[in-house]
């Protein structure tokens, strides 16, 4: 039972590559993937807590027919934690903290809870593409996700990163299955459906995206029912006197295909620009309305077991926002970037400063941090601030990728 999706998976795969090919057409396998390692230290101001986590990832691509191909891609994390550290609290090394997934390879391989080390697992790709002359599907665990906006996107609400991510080089694979048909010269249909546990409808999602380009704008409109709530979005992308621009809106009806509960509706709305003022200087900013949040500090945490924090991927506790960010290359092969999560309403702040060197093809290292600026609130229960909630956090990596 808990390999069933993936027999699946490689059942489908088989009968479509023995589709009819050239009879000379042999497989084209390639490999790829990296190993990630950080050093995180988290001040939450009772003292520094140190921990260290490796991502070890190996790609699968293989090719067997100008139609189809098959992807694979597997996860090992080994993670030396501290028991006051900011990973223990998240247990994203854990496969529970996926939720759109039928199935999975079980608990971590390795967990000791009077040890102090961690080996975790994750199956994070096994999916196959079917392309014809009319649609492309793509069946299985793979990566779905949705909107034009930098930093916050009101309409990718199945696995997206929190601002706070330490690792973003992939997003978590989700089950699914989905088909694009093109539409017209620049358009295209994306339809599919994302499922939950054991395949149960109250955990999983279907949606319908139409993608045209009208008046020199992209624009996609979304029709997405999830966990049994239902969103309508629209995003919008177009260039302005140099500057690309977005607007992405999502409003969602709380539990509407099943106990209407419209008292826990919100609309979310993202906007920004961007622009590189020379070859090595660029920057944007966005600004992020909330409507699930609150406009009062000490209310902030009275909405968390509504709808958008449980179901909808919402995590942050105010109404407005203003995100500011830049890249800048010092060298080609030394770059900074930093990003600053502007709560408007208390004037807390969440600081991403990084730099990244290129040290030797493949392999790069880093220095990041996120630093919340706010007062550290008397009464967690009735914050001051928002961020000032959050833990210091740095962290240094050294990546090699092959």
């Amino acid at each position: 039972m808990k390999a069933k999706l993936f027999y699946l998976i490689a059942a489908l795969s088989l009968i479509i590559h023995a589709a009819p090919c050239k009879v000379n057409a042999g497989p084209k396998i390639s490999t790829s993937g990296y190993v990630r390692n950080f050093l995180v230290v988290s001040d939450s101001g009772n003292g520094a807590a140190f921990e260290a986590l490796s991502r070890v990832r190996v790609k699968l691509n293989i090719v067997t027919s100008e139609s189809s191909s098959l992807e694979l891609a597997y996860e090992l994390l080994p993670w030396l934690r501290d028991p006051g550290g900011i990973l223990s609290d998240r247990s994203f090394a854990n496969s529970s903290f996926f939720s759109y997934r039928v199935e999975d390879l079980g608990d971590n391989i390795l967990d000791n809870q009077e040890k102090d080390f961690v080996l975790a697992q994750n199956l994070d790709r096994a999916f196959f593409t079917y392309t014809a002359s009319g649609f492309d599907l793509l069946a299985g665990r793979q990566p779905v996700a949705f909107g034009s906006a930098r930093v916050i996107n009101p309409t990718d609400i199945i696995a997206p990163f929190t601002f706070n991510t330490i690792a973003k080089d992939e997003l978590a694979g989700v089950d699914a299955l989905r088909v694009k048909t093109p539409l017209a010269e620049m358009g295209e249909c994306d339809a599919g459906i994302v499922f939950g546990k054991d395949f149960h409808a109250d955990e999983s999602a279907a949606f319908v995206r139409i993608k045209t380009y009208l008046l020199k704008t992209d624009i996609s409109l979304m029709t997405m029912v999830f966990k049994e709530n239902i969103l309508l979005g629209i995003d919008l992308a177009r260039s302005i006197g140099g500057a690309g621009t977005w607007l992405e809106a999502a409003h969602t009806l709380a539990h509407a295909a099943h106990d209407y509960r419209p008292g826990e509706d919100y609309f979310r709305l993202t906007a920004g620009a961007d622009y590189s003022f020379t070859s090595r200087l660029y920057a944007f900013t966005e600004y992020h309305f909330n409507g699930a949040g609150s406009g009062t500090p000490s209310d902030y945490l009275n909405t968390a077991n509504e709808t958008a924090f449980t179901d909808g991927a919402v995590y942050l506790l105010a109404r407005h926002y203003i995100t500011p960010g830049l890249s800048f290359e010092i060298t080609p092969l030394l770059i900074f970037s930093s990003q600053l999560l502007i709560n408007m309403e208390d004037v807390s702040a969440l600081l991403s400063p990084s730099i990244e060197w290129s040290v030797s093809q493949n392999i790069y290292a880093g220095l990041s941090a996120f630093i919340g600026i706010g007062n550290v609130s008397s009464d967690s229960e009735r914050p001051d601030n928002e961020f000032g909630l959050y833990t210091d956090t740095y962290f240094a990596s050294l990546s090699f990728y092959f």
